[in-house]
């Protein structure tokens, strides 16, 4: 067995356990024998795939080092000369590994000259992977075998020159490209791909056969898809997208490549890359056939859409994002909207600048209806540390676990979580705390389905708008269990509001069995994006929450509302910057309160008695809205 495979998975088993060893005991620190337990049954469920990626996990790729893969099965005479060729052209400036994907060869000549390569090449691995499948063997051998922080997919028909690693690599540096791309070269020196763009549903090479200095192929460009018999990509980019292995023959490239659009990422061109290719020395292209529908089954619409643009190539400019600033914020909405004034203010500091946030893929509607940002850039949900499209020119302001710490265990409190966001916004972002209300956008679309929901159980909404039907909308159950409050609780509430002559409408994620009352419109589970949830809360005369978003849309939108703490915060740490509300929370007499979301230590308080949720009674969240109610009449 190859001596720098054992090597590798020693270190792998070394990083797991040793991470897993110390959440273990600071949580027994915290939360004694029980804390521990919970804490590795946590690691294993995460590592299993049960719990979403909400923590980094490990990166075990070497800096500096670029992984070749190449994918071959017998054909000496390709896979020889393709080795040569890269021993002789290797990089300077940055580490090299090779890796041989050998799907099946059973020829001894080829196995003897793999024996030779490795002893004359140091840097040469060969690992056998079965059968031939681009996509899984791709997955398969950067899952498991490589560890370069960039990694190049080769074909074993190509014959490379120059600074082709440099040139493959170093642009991969900005963090706004995701892949690079070359350009290929038949034996008589014409172009066989220069990148490639779309022609109805296909993506074709479009200067095939042209001369190699053709002025239209030999700059630096965007453009829809590159060829992956030659690309470079970052490691964790690849990580987080990967192949997709429904394609076998072909179209796997131009899959990738729209799947990294669709995310913000860039698709570069670059020819100072140049090498041959000896297009479709080990494939059929006939049996790409069942691949090409496939791609047009699942990408027609978006194809579509980059046919109509004006032009499919961009020229790369190294200085467009020199003047920019970018905000790393992942967040749920509610943390978002308190934010919202701080992110105007920077819009006013910095007229001129381009304006870009990143946050998660849920909020990105609601955040473009503002009007502050000039480019929104989407974090995977549930996966804050997953890679981005980040320009490295771009002035960065890193707000991303700005309140918590997350490691070595999760929910680590910080100082930024006992105040409200505007304010660590603007502290962060170098803005004058001043605070200024920001209106909540309209979503027209989403309101015209939020109707067509009502009026598909039966509610009219011309009739209930202004009408005899009043809504009070009530949000009760937070994706944080500690912060929703005691569901018991509930259908005294709801009467209550009944008794009072309004329709309770229950929104949210989660439904419950007490969400029971004569007149109640349960919603939950049908608001599908944040729009709809935002336009179904504005149809409240008055709003009922517990610490989650549906107040600050409330407070947004001009709505009276009723915001109901549990443990986690403090109303004065949330609500201080609104007008036209009351709250509720526990009792100063309660010792853990506020726990500043870190929750409770002693778990088994936090899942059997949940002292902070108990103590809020029906009575008072009752007399509470009663007196919202006759402070703000409908």
């Amino acid at each position: 067995m190859d001596i720098q495979f054992i090597e590798a998975r020693l270190k792998r088993f070394a990083r797991k356990y040793w991470g897993l060893s110390r959440l273990a005991w600071d949580e027994l620190k915290i939360g004694g024998f029980s804390g521990a337990v919970f804490a590795v049954r946590r690691h294993f469920k995460k590592r299993k795939g049960v719990l979403p990626v909400i923590y980094p996990t490990v990166n075990d790729y070497e800096k500096g080092l670029v992984t070749i893969a190449i994918l071959t099965v017998s054909r000496l005479d390709l896979i020889k000369p393709c080795l040569e060729s890269i021993e002789d052209n290797l990089s300077e400036k940055y580490k090299v590994e090779i890796l041989v994907g050998d799907t099946g060869t059973k020829e001894k000549k080829v196995r003897d000259f793999y024996k030779e390569a490795r002893k004359k090449w140091k840097n040469i691995r060969v690992v056998k992977i079965g059968k031939y499948h681009f996509c899984r063997n791709y997955n398969n051998l950067f899952s498991k075998y490589t560890k370069g922080q960039y990694l190049i997919l080769l074909n074993n028909d190509t014959i490379v020159r120059g600074s082709w690693i440099n040139d493959l690599v170093d642009p991969l540096r900005d963090k706004r490209i995701g892949v690079v791309g070359g350009k290929l070269l038949y034996k008589n020196e014409t172009i066989q791909h220069a990148g490639m763009e779309f022609r109805g549903e296909n993506a074709l090479a479009v200067y095939a056969k042209e001369k190699k200095d053709l002025p239209e192929a030999n700059f630096k460009a965007y453009v829809p898809v590159v060829t992956f018999a030659c690309a470079a990509v970052r490691h964790d980019v690849y990580n987080r997208f990967r192949m997709n292995e429904n394609y076998r023959e072909e179209a796997q490239d131009s899959d990738f490549c729209l799947r990294l659009r669709e995310a913000g990422f860039k698709i570069l061109y670059n020819p100072d890359v140049e090498i041959y290719h000896l297009e479709c020395s080990t494939r059929d292209w006939r049996k790409g056939e069942r691949d090409r529908i496939l791609l047009k089954k699942q990408w027609g619409k978006a194809i579509r859409e980059i046919i109509e643009e004006d032009r499919q190539r961009t020229k790369f400019d190294p200085d467009e994002y020199k003047n920019s600033i970018i905000v790393l914020r992942d967040d749920g909405i509610g943390d978002l909207l308190m934010g919202v004034s701080a992110f105007k203010n920077l819009r006013k500091k910095y007229p001129d600048k381009k304006l870009i946030l990143t946050t998660y893929k849920r909020n990105v509607e609601m955040m473009d209806g503002f009007g502050i940002f000039d480019e929104l850039i989407s974090i995977p949900d549930r996966q804050k540390y997953a890679p981005l499209p980040i320009p490295g020119d771009a002035k960065i302001f890193n707000l991303i676990d700005l309140e918590m710490d997350f490691s070595p265990i999760l929910g680590v409190p910080k100082e930024h979580n006992k105040e409200n966001r505007h304010v660590s916004f603007s502290r962060e972002l170098g803005l004058d705390p001043e605070f200024e209300f920001v209106l909540m956008p309209d979503f027209p679309e989403a309101k015209k389905r939020v109707k067509k929901m009502l009026s598909d159980i039966g509610i009219d909404m011309g009739q209930s708008v202004g009408g005899g039907q009043e809504f009070v909308v009530l949000n009760l159950i937070s994706a944080n269990p500690a912060r929703s409050w005691w569901e018991p609780y509930y259908p005294e509430l709801i009467k209550a509001v009944e008794d009072m002559g309004f329709t309770p409408l229950i929104l949210g994620t989660k439904n419950s069995k007490y969400y029971t009352g004569e007149k109640v419109v349960n919603l939950v589970g049908k608001t599908k994006t944040v729009s709809e949830y935002i336009e179904a809360m504005k149809l409240g005369k008055y709003v009922i929450s517990t610490d989650t978003s549906a107040y600050h849309i409330a407070a947004l939108s001009g709505i009276p509302f009723l915001a109901i703490f549990t443990g986690g915060m403090t109303p004065e740490s949330r609500l201080n910057l609104y007008e036209k509300y009351e709250a509720l929370a526990p009792p100063s007499s309660l010792k853990c309160y506020p726990c500043w979301d870190e929750g409770c230590k002693d778990l088994s308080v936090r899942w059997k008695k949940d002292p902070c949720r108990l103590l809020i009674k029906p009575e008072e969240a009752i007399e509470k809205f009663e007196k919202l109610v006759k402070k703000y009449p409908r």
